[in-house]
């Protein structure tokens, strides 16, 4: 199966920074006790250096189009930080194919 669209510029010599672009966004903190239980394991995990809950979603999406091709977690603050640069750079140095090919992507 391909999974490859023809428009999707994945054999493009050009920067994948041309045709994609990669935001941080915000999870929604639960509410209710859900929202205490998350906000303790945060408090816990910042304080002992054991990791908390992912604070954001790193989206990647085709510029023309505004379709997802890449979802994922993206971590505590510092996390999230280190990992929207290191795709950006990626943007800039790899063709979306290559990109695509090193992240994975969403059919």
């Amino acid at each position: 199966m391909d999974m490859h669209t023809p428009d999707d510029h994945s054999d493009s010599t050009e920067p994948a920074s041309h045709h994609l672009s990669a935001e941080l966004r915000p999870r929604e903190t639960p509410r209710g006790i859900r929202g205490v239980v998350h906000t303790v394991a945060y408090l816990v995990g910042t304080s002992l250096s054991l990791g908390s809950p992912s604070v954001a979603d790193i989206i990647v999406v085709r510029t023309a189009t505004g379709n997802e091709v890449l979802r994922s977690s993206a971590g505590d603050l510092i996390e999230a930080d280190t990992l929207l640069q290191q795709i950006q750079l990626d943007l800039e140095a790899m063709t979306v194919g290559e990109f695509l090919a090193e992240w994975g992507h969403i059919s």
